[in-house]
């Protein structure tokens, strides 16, 4: 019988208050794809940085290659054979690629000298790194920036980098949550190279397809326990929701709509050269329109623009009919309009801040008029017990799984970090709501909250503006798309029309 490359028996991990890993088994095969499924929350985070080293068991076992493991770093794991690829990447993005590849490792000069002196061989760094390029069949220059690289190519960089440290088991954290269709099917492609070298790969998703598209075995944890380990062949979508969540779905991208009133947000002719150009659209109160388009449609550069993150060259924006100027997000905000970050960990959370603090921060603001928002004094003094309150009403009605307010936010798991974001966003009761990627790293049934919170919103008169990659979760929850191509709309579909295969066509043209 083949014996699996890693081994984890009986893991038990827990915080106070919480049990995160309940005598958990799982192991890794080289040449194998192992899906690990569970809602946010059921201990994917916790059992991936133990795996890593970054965390420690309580208890249990940790077998590599048939040797059992006691001490726990993530050098020593990373010297044993096994990387990770966290959601949010970490690379250095003022390095280049090669020097992302080699971090904390150059390779020396061979001469003597030079190598004693610490010079770096430059030459044999990019010959190395064509190297690996060429076996994972990537077409990227070891000399370009970092900031020069799209998401996906960042993705295969990250994967380059655990070949290059001659890695046997490779972790991966929603490695498609941003990526479009080609950019998802290049990054199955190098895993199929990577399984023909007898890696083994963990695979942790919230996108079922994508799981069941690439995975030889499925695990389900719920609540910290292992639920289920099955043929991912055999696997059925509503089988493993349900495994996921103790529940069943009737839609998982149920259509939903608000109560339609005035226009309330106006875009006209807004340019900015080189990344978009003759854009404009409206929406009224109580309207859900999405935009839709593959990676670099310049979507998310569109709205940020709109909000004020953005310079452009030209455009106006109109509120309620009057003309506005919004040149910094301050300027949207004081006019009702309220931004969600795809990118979570950089322009998002506030990881060294609490939960409360994260939720809350757009409204610790004492210059506030509106004594609704205001949670501060007129000498900055903060309610705490009203504070509080509020932050709690959100968390529950979110189903934000945190064991206190006072937590930092950089303990929750990626998809939970989500909600406070959106938390963050609904609390400033603001006119206009515009979600960059809004389900991204959230389970299935953290979608469906969401989706439902997204009609309440909209219900009660907000408009809202959803940017997803998503194209089912679009066309369902949508009143109409916008698809966007290379900084142009290509096409406007209403509800009625839309499918993921009219968008894509216009997404192309």
């Amino acid at each position: 019988m083949r014996q699996p490359i890693l081994e984890l028996r009986n893991i038990f991990k827990a915080f106070p208050g919480v049990t995160a890993l309940d005598n958990v088994n799982f192991d890794v095969h080289g040449g194998e794809v192992h899906v690990l499924l569970g809602e946010n929350g059921a201990g994917k985070s916790t059992l991936i940085k133990i795996v890593a080293g970054t965390e420690k068991k309580d208890n249990g076992d940790f077998i590599f290659e048939q040797k059992a493991i006691e001490k726990h770093t993530p050098f020593l794991m990373r010297e044993m054979g096994i990387s990770v690829i966290h959601q949010e990447l970490s690379l250095v993005r003022l390095m280049d690629v090669k020097s992302n590849l080699f971090l904390g490792r150059d390779l020396k000069k061979k001469n003597w000298l030079l190598s004693k002196f610490g010079i770096r061989d430059d030459a044999g760094m990019v010959s190395r790194s064509k190297q690996v390029f060429a076996e994972l069949g990537i077409n990227l220059d070891p000399n370009k920036s970092i900031m020069e690289l799209t998401l996906s190519q960042m993705q295969l960089v990250e994967i380059a980098k655990a070949v290059a440290f001659d890695s046997k088991v490779i972790l991966m954290d929603e490695p498609t949550s941003s990526l479009g269709p080609e950019e998802k099917d290049q990054l199955f492609r190098v895993i199929e190279r990577l399984k023909g070298r007898k890696i083994g790969i963990v695979y942790v998703s919230h996108i079922l397809e994508d799981c069941m598209a690439i995975g030889d075995k499925i695990s389900v944890l719920r609540d910290g326990q292992l639920v289920a380990n099955i043929d991912a062949n055999d696997a059925e979508i509503d089988t493993l929701i349900k495994l996921m969540t103790g529940r069943t779905f009737q839609e998982r991208y149920p259509k939903i709509s608000g109560i339609i009133g005035d226009t309330i947000l106006e875009v006209q002719n807004f340019n900015k050269e080189g990344v978009f150009e003759n854009i404009n659209f409206s929406i009224k109160k109580g309207e859900i329109i999405g935009f839709a388009g593959l990676v670099g449609a310049r979507r998310t550069d569109l709205l940020r623009a709109v909000f004020g993150l953005e310079e452009i060259n030209a455009g106006k924006v109109f509120i309620n009919s009057k003309e506005v100027k919004l040149t910094k997000p301050r300027d949207a905000i004081r006019h009702g309009l309220t931004f969600l970050t795809e990118d979570r960990k950089n322009q998002g959370i506030f990881p060294l801040l609490t939960v409360l603090e994260n939720l809350l921060i757009s409204r610790f603001n004492f210059r506030n008029k509106s004594e609704k928002l205001r949670l501060t004094n007129n000498i900055g003094y903060i309610n705490i017990s009203n504070a509080y309150k509020i932050s709690d009403e959100y968390v529950q009605k979110l189903g934000v799984k945190v064991s206190s307010l006072a937590d930092k936010i950089s303990q929750l798991s990626g998809g939970n970090q989500q909600k406070v974001l959106l938390a963050r966003g609904i609390s400033t009761h603001a006119s206009v709501l515009i979600l960059d990627e809004p389900t991204k790293g959230v389970d299935a049934g953290g979608k469906v909250e969401i989706y439902r919170i997204i009609e309440d919103l909209a219900k009660s008169g907000v408009a809202i503006i959803v940017i997803s990659s998503e194209l089912p979760e679009v066309a369902a929850i949508c009143t109409r798309i916008i698809v966007m191509n290379d900084g142009r709309i290509t096409g406007e579909i209403p509800r009625e029309q839309a499918n993921p295969e009219t968008i894509m066509r216009y997404a192309t043209s």
